[in-house]
């Protein structure tokens, strides 16, 4: 058995690594010493982005300890064991000089959305709650309440709660998607349109909110974000507000350090655009991680850096994360702590600083790290191509129970009917398999094998050997 100081140890050790090029190299935000002197200071630090792992929490490849923190879910007090990993947080507290630790202060979380889902649209990767939007990408973390763990366990009249990231459109892409009990409020985040001061009615995208029985905090206007809860309709379809707040800005001080993950809602330039609200401007010292992309509106970016007096933060770093991964959901083959990868399916996978860790198997372990990962567990792993030498660069994995069934999500590349190739792994097609296309609509054989090269194809079937012998296959994208 793993102690909860050994699990540390171990994910201390693999942000270590990150650290060396997020402080180095991938141009960090070391802190410096003392007037030069090299003594390891603490810095003031605001950080926003969905958690990767526990122990205490882990944001963005730095794990804050908060046994001295306030926690605060839904604006009322919490514990750490109530926050889930892909729940979007902000954290307030300092980060220490090696830049992979530090002390959280404050730690607070709000559901972007909660309510019943009035439509799954399978085509396009949505579903529909409050008349809200929900997208949902290959980052996206079901809870295992949702079975299947995809947009497919979701039916309508199910109660969801999301947490996730607005884009350009105002529409929600979601990082998690939990079920909430029957009768749970209501709740959505949002940016205020329509404002009638006189008849106390303003629009959250297509959903029309009535404020007429309650005083919102702060000042309510056009363009102000705001978190609307509540629990009934009235008789022409608007939600009756038990509360609405107005959020501020970041709150944090000129020279703080700032940590943030979210879509690009506004784009001006490469040195002026906007995340999830905040302001983020770039220089000639602002290391681009852009792996071959371009930035711009709904690209989704991990902003390190500086804020300024005028609350704009000043980046030291912009690396654009892909929103389309490649999988492999399988048994274990090997695992190497000290090298912080594992195989799955014959896939060599890299683990680093940012690698969510989620345990959602029948004895799940919270505090949940590769040190915990045994060969023959079965595990999804999802991630993006290694260029330095094949496989994959983890964003997450996961363990679950095992299934007879193994996965593979990627390129297809080498299409020779009825075989293919994703990953390096052969995936053989025969008469039993179902193909499917990028409208959802079935396909033959023929017309997939036409259709699927060099497009992201998703394969599902047992494997024999090292093949993959599919019952499925969907292009994806």
């Amino acid at each position: 058995m793993h102690t909860a100081a050994g699990m540390r140890l171990n994910r201390r050790l693999m942000l270590g690594a990150a650290a060396a090029c997020l402080l180095a190299a991938c141009g960090g935000d070391q802190v410096a010493g003392i007037q030069g002197s090299g003594s390891p200071v603490a810095a003031g630090v605001t950080a926003v982005g969905p958690i990767t792992a526990f122990g205490s929490i882990i944001l963005g490849g730095v794990e804050y300890a908060t046994s001295g923190a306030q926690i605060r879910i839904e604006d009322q007090p919490g514990a750490e064991s109530q926050l889930r990993v892909g729940q979007i947080v902000t954290i307030r507290g300092t980060v220490n000089a090696d830049g992979t630790t530090g002390a959280a202060t404050d730690v607070s979380f709000a559901a972007d959305l909660q309510g019943p889902v009035t439509q799954v649209d399978l085509v396009n990767s949505t579903f529909t709650v409050l008349g809200q939007i929900v997208h949902v990408t290959d980052a996206t973390v079901f809870d295992d309440s949702v079975q299947p763990a995809d947009l497919s366990g979701l039916q309508a009249g199910s109660v969801v709660q999301v947490s996730g990231f607005a884009n350009a459109a105002g529409d929600l892409v979601a990082s998690r998607v939990d079920t909430s009990a029957a009768g749970a409020g209501l709740q959505v985040k949002g940016t205020v349109q329509s404002l009638d001061t006189t008849a106390h009615t303003f629009r959250i995208n297509s959903l029309t909110v009535d404020y007429s029985g309650v005083m919102p905090t702060g000042t309510l206007a056009n363009a102000s974000v705001v978190i609307v809860r509540g629990s009934s309709f009235t008789t022409t379809g608007a939600l009756v507000a038990g509360r609405v707040q107005v959020l501020g800005g970041s709150g944090a001080a000129p020279s703080d350090r700032g940590q943030l993950e979210g879509l690009v809602t506004s784009f001006v330039s490469n040195a002026d655009f906007v995340v999830g609200g905040q302001r983020v401007l770039t220089d000639g010292s602002t290391n681009f991680v852009l792996n071959g992309a371009t930035l711009g509106v709904n690209a989704r970016v991990e902003v390190r850096g500086t804020f300024n007096a005028s609350g704009a933060l000043v980046a030291s770093k912009v690396e654009l994360k892909s929103q389309s991964l490649s999988l492999v959901r399988g048994l274990v083959d090997s695992v190497s702590a000290a090298g912080k990868s594992l195989t799955v399916l014959g896939v060599s996978v890299t683990v680093g600083g940012s690698t969510s860790f989620e345990d959602k198997s029948s004895q799940p372990v919270r505090l949940f790290g590769l040190a915990d990962v045994r060969s023959g567990d079965y595990v999804e792993v999802r991630g993006t191509p290694n260029p330095a030498g094949g496989g994959l660069l983890a964003t997450l994995v996961e363990r679950d129970n095992q299934e007879a069934r193994s996965y593979v999500q990627g390129v297809v590349l080498s299409v020779a009917d009825p075989n293919f190739t994703i990953l390096g792994i052969t995936v053989a097609t025969d008469a039993q398999t179902h193909f499917i296309g990028l409208n959802g609509q079935a396909r033959t054989a023929a017309q997939f094998f036409s259709e699927a090269p060099n497009q992201i194809v998703k394969a599902r079937g047992t494997l024999s050997g090292s093949v993959v012998i599919a019952d499925q296959a969907q292009i994806k994208h």
